[in-house]
């Protein structure tokens, strides 16, 4: 790297126009602090549910699934969604909060600790999900179940939202951990952790260390929380997430420019989606 790209590399904002080959180019990025992650928007959020507006969608489901087996004179104690725990993009690039990190280590007893939902009775099973017989009590079963039903209503006969910015979202976190802009900035952070004693050449090494393995059972430990901690800080230090964010930025933004029109066409199915969801649970509330 040359001398004034070592020098705008301590500049903020930070541009980063990474190092070409012949066969791929790193795209222009702009980097800037990123003061909390929970605050965090890609630009592929903007054609992908956040945590809230599932949490509205799965509560439809479960409305229209127990009036379908109302139908066929089944009842079920089906659980209300979990809350989300996380903002959408807190987690992405591994954990980030120092005063969790002190507290929690890597585990998430959001998700391990929940308690478990309870098991249908299977004949009630056997309807919500139409594997069981074709009609029940002189009712036809709907095609996939009360489960088919419910989607095929909130989907109102868009097709389903939200699969491509998925799997591009999904896909733009790989190639921007292959990036040589953040594989710079794992280095930088690994030098960090050996400084604190502790040896990962990545920040998914840590978090995935066997040891930490979150579990209903799991005991946090001191070794968990310090490591936890100086994960944080040299994250900190190495400015990790504002690189890995700002890179992972302009991947987003090249697939979008790509996918456009698919992307705009799941955009106004998730937004029908929102909307049939909505609608869903104010006629329950009319007439619970």
């Amino acid at each position: 790297m040359n001398t004034a790209r070592t020098t705008a590399a301590l500049l903020v904002p930070l541009v980063l126009t990474g190092c070409a080959t012949p066969h791929t180019a790193e795209p222009y990025a702009r980097i800037t602090r990123i003061a909390d992650v929970n605050a965090l928007v890609l630009p592929l959020d903007a054609y992908r549910a956040t945590p809230a507006q599932r949490g509205t969608v799965q509560r439809a489901e479960k409305t229209l699934v127990v009036t379908c087996l109302g139908r066929f004179g089944l009842r079920a104690d089906l659980a209300d969604p979990a809350p989300p725990p996380f903002a959408q993009n807190a987690r992405r690039y591994g954990l980030a909060d120092e005063a969790r990190a002190r507290e929690l280590g890597y585990s998430t007893p959001e998700i391990s600790k929940r308690a478990p939902r309870p098991d249908l009775p299977p004949k009630v099973r056997q309807v919500a999900w139409g594997d069981g017989p074709a009609t029940v009590r002189g009712r036809q079963v709907p095609d996939g179940g009360c489960m088919g039903e419910a989607d095929r209503k909130l989907r109102a006969g868009l097709p389903p939202a939200g699969l491509l910015a998925d799997r591009l979202a999904f896909t733009s976190l790989e190639a921007s951990e292959r990036d040589s802009r953040v594989r710079a900035a794992f280095a930088r952070w690994s030098t960090c952790m050996k400084g604190a004693g502790l040896s990962y050449a990545t920040p998914m090494a840590a978090n995935g260390d066997l040891r930490f393995r979150d579990a209903r059972k799991h005991h946090v430990d001191p070794l968990e929380t310090g490591t936890a901690v100086a994960d944080v800080r040299c994250k900190r230090q190495a400015r990790l997430i504002d690189i890995w964010a700002g890179v992972e930025t302009a991947y987003q933004k090249l697939a979008i420019a790509r996918h456009r029109a698919a992307l705009d066409r799941e955009q106004r199915a998730l937004d029908a989606r929102l909307k049939n969801a909505a609608q869903a649970l104010a006629r329950s509330e009319q007439t619970g």
